[in-house]
């Protein structure tokens, strides 16, 4: 009843038989990468804090704390920022050097992330109810700077259920579920944010998803000429392959190649990537 909840979906892109549930627990093989992660929180936490506090070094980084880029997004406000490492399955190789330690955790992490980057949110702020419209991704939080960190000042409410973020604990949840956030302390806060694919969508439908992000990203994959359809494809390809050298790189999605559907022929290609 939405006169009483707010746990309800909003996903205008929609795919079919996806399972909708607010939180998501991170145990077992499938969310396996969400403590993988975890166990990065204090490299991933110091790396980010040493760069924060050297400017000069900040600088060198690539759209460094961006604003809302649609209208869309108006509903985070002002004070929600992001830095981003990975973006629909391509990295941002200024970044990912800036990050080096923090784009490592995440592509051996085993994540199916589509999405990476570092979110910020301003001291006596908030985030007003919404969706991100689309069900076939899951948001995961891996909080790095919290003020009064366990004092419940910074809080997420998905559905009808608040949690407060805390240091180093991995948190999974729906954002085609309406949500909203709230920075009640007199400190900026800091999270690692991704976005992975859904665990019930399978190989063929991750990389027709992957196709449709692609095309976004380089419309010449969809030219009538093949020769200009080759050049794209190829650049498709490397845009998306791990950009750190002496890195064991992952194919751009930490290694998962689908769901529980496909678990068991990712496992097998993962290791000769």
């Amino acid at each position: 009843d939405a006169a009483t909840s707010r746990c309800y979906q909003h996903a205008p892109s929609y795919v079919p038989g996806l399972k909708a549930t607010a939180w998501w627990d991170h145990a077992g093989d499938d969310l396996a990468w969400a403590k993988s992660l975890s166990k990065s929180f204090e490299s991933i936490r110091d790396e980010f804090t040493s760069v924060m506090s050297a400017p000069d070094k900040l600088s060198e980084g690539n759209n460094v704390w961006a604003g809302a880029l649609s209208t869309d997004a108006e509903s985070y406000g002002e004070g929600w920022k992001t830095l981003v490492l990975l973006n629909r399955g391509q990295w941002d190789e200024i970044n990912a050097k800036l990050f080096p330690a923090t784009s490592r955790a995440i592509n051996q992490s085993g994540a199916p992330v589509a999405e990476a980057f570092f979110a910020s949110m301003k001291p006596q702020t908030s985030i007003k109810p919404h969706s991100d419209f689309t069900n076939f991704v899951l948001t995961s939080h891996l909080p790095l700077v919290i003020p009064e960190n366990g004092n419940n000042k910074c809080r997420l409410s998905v559905g009808d259920e608040t949690r407060e973020w805390l240091e180093g604990k991995v948190i999974l949840f729906d954002t085609s579920i309406y949500h909203d956030a709230i920075n009640d302390s007199e400190e900026m806060r800091y999270i690692l944010m991704l976005r992975v694919w859904h665990p019930d969508l399978t190989k063929e439908e991750i990389e027709a998803l992957q196709f449709i992000y692609d095309c976004l990203e380089i419309p010449e994959l969809l030219s009538d000429d093949p020769g200009t359809v080759f050049m794209a494809e190829q650049r498709a390809k490397m845009v998306k392959e791990f950009p750190l050298i002496g890195s064991q790189a992952s194919g751009g999605f930490g290694g998962v190649k689908g769901g529980k559907k496909t678990k068991g022929k990712a496992k097998r290609k993962k290791g000769r990537k």
